[in-house]
């Protein structure tokens, strides 16, 4: 079976690598994710011992920090190993973590690779952030008697079909997973019906609630700032063109208005602020000055990875992308913790359960257009008592939802102590 699964991955590598070498993605970081890992690393693993997490990208990232400050100050004399796979995730986690976890590149999913890896960070535990399945990776911990456990587990819409035609082969990969946490009563259905042992997996709600610091440092320039800010966060192609065209026309009316604008890869901010300028603004970049838009004409763009939360508490309203021209959505708790109005598209898909929750709670707008996202921002700009109110249901949605850290942290301790 291991070798079943080399053969696929090898496949879709041979098919994958030459666009990623040809859209400029190659990274230094894909030596160590086959498994070349430099002796002076494996000298410092070697010298206590691990607790490995893994997240996919700057969600996972940020979802594991209450997981990880946990561990730290629960074991210090342990090692956090955390591995990431994407660029923009593993930047963060080095920008985020470092002092407090080693970081490391993902290993590509192939018997040496994970062989490579498992040998020398040799963990006490594996914990896995979201459902990242890996054959070969649990199979070559489960050979070592490592527990899996998966943390903030969810089974998305889009993903369930595709689980579901190869589910004779999840069930014994699914077996070698000591516990699942899962965000809903629905992701806990699908994966049982995938194959997981029932008595394993548990609803603990979804860690993104409790992960939220409550106050962050302000942009600069915040002080003293006058206007109204309206933030439109992790923007994808097509969001951008929108928002401008609102804003070109909300801003006659609302001369007080400023726009800042954060797209979801900030290696796109050059096209952005190519966008920015066609539709008559001033592009400013936050790299280069980061600073609150000093006059209505200039659009701030966010250029750099980690800043967006403080712009979320400085915001009187807020839209979050990946929802209106491209299914998925993204996290709506960032905002909603510092209780700003929100407003989201129609397709909140990956976030589906957490939406439901503020739709419940009437406390988020989601609209299915651009026409309804200009009459809602609207609405809030003159009714400003019904924008407050709103971001006060966002925040309460929060408070309520949270929880989930303190069960998925008992369930690690538990594992943990067993084999400490």
């Amino acid at each position: 079976m291991g070798l079943f699964f080399d053969f696929v991955l090898l496949c879709y590598i041979v098919i994958v690598i030459p666009f990623i070498v040809f859209q400029g993605k190659w990274h230094c970081g894909f030596a160590e994710r086959f498994g070349f890992l430099p002796c002076e690393l494996r000298r410092q693993l070697a010298e206590r011992k691990n607790i490995w997490l893994h997240a996919v990208s700057v969600g996972e990232v940020l979802a594991l920090e209450g997981i990880l400050e946990r561990l730290r100050l629960a074991y210090p004399e342990m090692r956090i190993v955390l591995s990431v796979t994407t660029k923009s995730g593993h930047g963060l986690a080095v920008e985020r973590y470092s002092g407090r976890a080693l970081i490391l590149w993902s290993p590509l999913d192939f018997q040496l690779t994970v062989g490579a890896f498992v040998r020398a960070i040799n963990p006490l535990v594996y914990l896995a952030a979201e459902t990242e399945l890996w054959p070969n990776l649990f199979n070559c911990l489960a050979v070592r008697g490592i527990p899996v456990l998966v943390l903030n587990g969810r089974i998305s819409d889009k993903a369930y079909p595709a689980y579901n035609l190869v589910r004779p082969l999840l069930k014994r990969m699914l077996s070698q997973v000591r516990c699942f946490a899962m965000q809903s009563d629905l992701d806990l259905e699908r994966i049982v019906k995938l194959g997981a042992p029932k008595d394993r997996v548990f609803c603990t709600g979804n860690v993104k609630f409790d992960n939220i610091p409550e106050k962050v440092e302000l942009p600069s320039g915040h002080a003293s700032f006058s206007g109204r800010i309206w933030v439109a966060g992790s923007t994808h192609p097509g969001e951008e063109e929108i928002i401008l065209n609102i804003f070109s026309r909300l801003s006659v009316r609302h001369s007080d208005l400023r726009l800042v604008l954060a797209p979801r890869h900030p290696e796109r901010s050059s096209a952005v602020a190519a966008l920015v300028a066609k539709q008559g603004f001033d592009p400013v970049l936050l790299s280069t000055r980061d600073t609150l838009p000093a006059h209505a004409r200039e659009v701030l763009i966010l250029d750099r990875i980690g800043c967006l939360l403080s712009f979320y508490a400085a915001a009187d309203l807020v839209f979050v992308g990946k929802s209106l021209t491209v299914r998925g959505g993204h996290n709506i708790i960032e905002p909603a913790t510092f209780a700003r109005p929100i407003l989201v598209g129609p397709y909140m898909d990956n976030f589906r359960d957490i939406t439901r929750l503020f739709l419940e709670g009437r406390a988020i707008i989601q609209v299915k257009d651009q026409q309804e996202l200009f009459e809602a921002l609207t609405q809030l700009l003159e009714q400003p008592d019904k924008a407050l109110d709103l971001g006060r249901r966002a925040k309460a949605v929060v408070f309520s939802g949270r929880g989930a850290l303190d069960a998925m942290f008992a369930m690690i301790r538990k594992v943990i102590d067993e084999r400490a």
